[in-house]
């Protein structure tokens, strides 16, 4: 039987908003059990049961919320919750409170022991996947429906291969990886251990290369591949091209949201944070630590250093050194680009005021034009 694994549930919104309290996860712990899997103190009832966990406003008798931020302290006093994770309780609080420095993560793992406690990944071989005589499975290792591996592919122990997954010729998937359902992987590439590929993901697709030739737009064969090192997570739709030549990397670490393209030999340092609809173009690189916001597009053949940030909706142009904090377009620091917004707001005023300047000028011109000729006079 391979071992589950899964994604770490993120804890949503300040307050511990859940989006929907019908599909909050069932559960049935003590509030001291809370607190011992999270290293929290329980200031109120430890022997109160918990059935349920959901945001503060949703939450219901029974139910585990959290509170991070002071703007929703006043909601304890309408809340329905019957324990809710805190910094620190306040005076004459009502409800049950468990004290963690970090309320959201605590929150996250609960939530994260909720699902490893439910989550049923598929086991075994299907007897309708497609396998190839000489592919290598490692021990442990599951094969959903319709799941199709072509020859020369190595799969690790454990790795978990969900319905309708293509794994291509020759490829390396390291032990512990789980690929959800229509996933693609593509021929030659190498992933890591622990990596999380998730549904309609394609790595190693053709990097994107044409060359003019007789007024059509010739491909350039893309020969290259991609590796993924340890503990990677591609989002939904995401697309890692292969390289031109050589490979595409990402380093470990690196975690890329839904919607994100990833250009041919792009590389990627370690433990970077890509989110959705951001693009890379082809031969940047990225240093370790790097943040990209939602729709960022990062040009080509340009270097962002180790731990800059770039605000979403950003068009980085030029090379941002390390530790920066660029937004914009084109993208600039941060402080500037603020300063930036702040006067482009103002331009209507601007233009009014310069138009009654200029009205001035022209009556003030006229007045002394007609001075000057009464003076001649």
């Amino acid at each position: 039987m391979p071992r589950n694994r899964h994604a770490p549930v993120q804890a949503r919104g300040d307050s511990g908003a859940v989006p929907n309290a019908d599909v909050s996860l069932p559960m049935d712990m003590t509030t001291e059990d809370i607190a011992r899997l999270t290293g929290g103190v329980v200031k109120g009832d430890g022997a109160l049961r918990i059935t349920g966990v959901n945001g503060i406003r949703e939450a219901r008798a029974g139910d585990l919320t959290f509170v991070r931020s002071a703007r929703y302290v006043p909601l304890l006093d309408s809340t329905q919750a019957s324990a809710v994770f805190m910094e620190v309780a306040p005076a004459n609080c009502t409800i049950t409170v468990i004290e963690v420095a970090k309320p959201d993560l605590a929150f996250a793992a609960v939530l994260q022991h909720l699902g490893a406690q439910q989550l049923r990944h598929p086991s075994g071989i299907h007897p309708t996947a497609v396998i190839a005589d000489d592919v290598q499975l490692g021990p442990g290792v599951a094969v959903d429906a319709f799941v199709r591996i072509d020859e020369g592919a190595v799969i690790g122990e454990g790795v978990i291969l969900y319905a309708g997954v293509y794994v291509g010729a020759g490829v390396v998937i390291g032990p512990q990886t789980v690929i959800y359902p229509r996933a693609v992987i593509r021929e030659r590439c190498t992933l890591g251990a622990r990596c999380m590929i998730y549904s309609g993901a394609v790595i190693g697709s053709d990097g994107f290369g044409f060359a003019p030739l007789d007024g059509r737009w010739a491909k350039i064969p893309q020969v290259g591949t991609t590796v993924l090192e340890d503990d990677v997570e591609v989002g939904a739709n995401s697309c890692i091209d292969r390289a031109t030549f050589g490979e595409t990397r990402i380093r470990r670490g690196t975690k890329i949201d839904n919607l994100v393209q990833i250009g041919h030999n792009v590389q990627t340092g370690e433990h970077c944070v890509i989110a959705g609809n951001a693009g890379i173009a082809g031969s940047a690189v990225l240093g370790n630590w790097v943040r990209i916001g939602a729709g960022a597009g990062i040009g080509g053949h340009i270097d962002i250093g180790d731990g800059a940030s770039v605000a979403g909706w950003s068009g980085v142009t030029k090379s941002v050194p390390a530790g920066a904090v660029v937004s914009g377009f084109p993208a600039m620091d941060h402080a500037e680009a603020r300063r930036v917004l702040v006067a482009q707001q103002r331009v209507p005023d601007m233009l009014r005021r310069v138009r009654h300047l200029e009205r001035n000028t022209e009556a003030l011109e006229k007045k002394l034009h007609e001075q000057a000729e009464n003076d001649s006079e």
